[in-house]
């Protein structure tokens, strides 16, 4: 794995506040970013120069690009509205927002490359939403609420961090906040299986599905990351990520290499790559404050 070190490709300057979401395009030729400045910045990978620039209006907590097509995205905001934009033109006409009928922010989307189905982790709830008509999306199942479990942390609130799509859409892998990560079969609605982290890496930041959909990275509010293999109750691998402010803040987690290393974020602004299975350290990322675009 020595051999994909990584270094710095770009600096790229274009946010005001805090960049809460980044998303390669499906060929990765483009970088979507967005953030609590409500901006979403398209951006050519290969120069560093910007696309397109387009004010939505609220804080973006979400984004997932539409795997079927190469200029379609989906963002997810902190005041309800789940926004498709094609071609990067956005509009807050009807026909291009995601109808679910509840108002809350939006905290986590997945696509189907299969079905299109789109999952909305929204509020305390997760929608699954079908295009009816061109640009047009309406929740058709609502997926039903975890129970508590028998040793809750003070903070119970019902709240997905990520949502992953497997067996042809026919499953919804959720991670929520307090509640463990649940595989749901979309048709009955029933739990297929729940694994539940011990109470010191409880609180989920973040989730990631590699490549094969065999692994699911988990990062955690306290110490790093945990990596399962899909429906086993115990890790296969843990890496140290310990936070140092006291503040709970939730870490971005990614597979690298088809799977075979793992990355992830910090409160100090460093990036960390390990290799999956190992956990060996293969690198650490510094910006210095900087938003910038590493390449092998």
């Amino acid at each position: 794995m020595q051999e994909n070190l990584y270094s710095v490709h770009k600096r790229l300057s274009g946010h005001l506040n805090s960049i809460s979401c980044l998303q390669f395009s499906p060929k990765g030729h483009l970088l979507a970013s967005s953030g609590d400045d409500g901006q979403l910045i398209i951006w050519e990978t290969s120069t560093g120069t910007i696309r397109n620039q387009i004010t939505i209006l609220s804080p973006i907590y979400a984004m997932v690009w539409d795997p079927r097509y190469k200029s379609r995205l989906f963002c997810g905001c902190e005041n309800g509205k789940t926004l498709l934009i094609d071609r990067f033109e956005v509009t807050y006409r009807t026909h291009h927002e995601v109808l679910t009928g509840t108002v809350a922010p939006v905290y986590a989307l997945d696509v189907d490359a299969v079905t299109g189905y789109l999952a909305i982790g929204i509020g305390s709830e997760v929608h699954i939403a079908r295009e009816i008509s061109v640009y047009a999306f309406v929740t058709f199942t609502i997926l039903p609420e975890p129970t508590n479990l028998s040793d809750m942390l003070p903070d119970s609130r019902v709240r997905s961090r990520s949502v992953h799509f497997l067996k042809k859409g026919t499953r919804l892998i959720v991670s929520y906040l307090n509640h463990g990560i649940i595989c749901w079969d979309l048709k009955s609605r029933d739990m297929l299986w729940h694994i539940v982290p011990p109470l010191s890496r409880r609180q989920i930041g973040y989730a990631a599905l590699s490549h094969n959909a065999r692994y699911l990275i988990v990062s955690n509010m306290n110490i790093g990351m945990n990596l399962y293999a899909l429906g086993e109750k115990e890790p296969l691998q843990s890496f140290l990520q310990p936070t140092n402010t006291g503040i709970n803040f939730p870490l971005g987690v990614s597979f690298l290499h088809r799977g075979r290393a793992v990355v992830c974020g910090s409160q100090t602004g460093s990036v960390k790559i390990w290799e999956t299975l190992s956990g060996e350290h293969l690198q650490t990322l510094e910006h210095n404050g900087l938003y910038a675009l590493f390449q092998q």
